[in-house]
């Protein structure tokens, strides 16, 4: 189901939980007996509401973000080729949660090769398609990058968004970024793209909190 459809349904659904219907008129025919009863094997409008209300609250998915909100310090390594030495760079982050819980917005602010630079993130939790999805713009291009993922590794407190991003010579790529939450002062984000079929680590950033 689309973003678009999704919204639709949530505003439907509200509306007949609220009882926001036009008024009758004088001329309406009185309803039927029967008028808003669900048919056999659909759902009332208390349970479309409160299964509405459960897709859209904030789950444990989303409190596993909560490491990764606050305010840091960057260091960026990005390597231009697998055997090359990477180019460090340093630069802060903040991260704070809007609509009750439910994104993670990042303001990144850096350079890059001398150039001043910023990227802003919004990650969220998909209870619909359960994945973690995530957008990215920067002042480096006028484009969107849009990746997601599964839930995030109990075991290694970390999970892994794909998407795909067009290089400096107009082919696209796949990227993956692998985010790693080290402790409660320390995460990192690993980026790796894929060129003819061969993965090569582009970008490392190793995020400490501000104290």
């Amino acid at each position: 189901m689309s973003p678009t459809i999704r919204h639709a349904l949530w505003c439907a659904a509200l509306m007949a939980g609220i009882g926001l219907a036009a008024p009758a008129s004088a001329t309406d025919k009185a309803p039927a007996k029967d008028a808003g009863k669900p048919a056999a094997g659909q759902p009332s409008q208390q349970e479309m509401m409160a299964a509405m209300m459960k897709m859209a609250a904030p789950g444990p998915e989303h409190a596993a973000l909560n490491p990764l909100a606050g305010s840091w310090k960057t260091v960026t390594k990005m390597w231009n080729s697998p055997s090359g030495e990477p180019v460090t760079s340093e630069g802060t982050c903040e991260r704070s949660w809007i609509m009750g819980g439910r994104y993670l917005v990042a303001n990144y602010k850096g350079d890059f090769a001398g150039m001043a630079f910023e990227g802003m993130e919004v990650l969220g939790y998909d209870n619909m398609k359960k994945q973690y999805v995530s957008s990215w713009v920067d002042n480096m291009g006028t484009g969107i990058m849009m990746t997601q993922g599964p839930s995030m590794d109990p075991a290694t407190h970390s999970y892994t968004l794909s998407g795909t991003m067009i290089g400096p010579s107009g082919q696209e790529t796949t990227a993956r970024e692998v985010t790693n939450i080290v402790d409660g002062n320390t995460y990192t984000m690993t980026m790796f793209a894929s060129d003819h079929g061969q993965e090569q680590k582009m970008m490392e950033i190793t995020y400490s909190r501000k104290k």
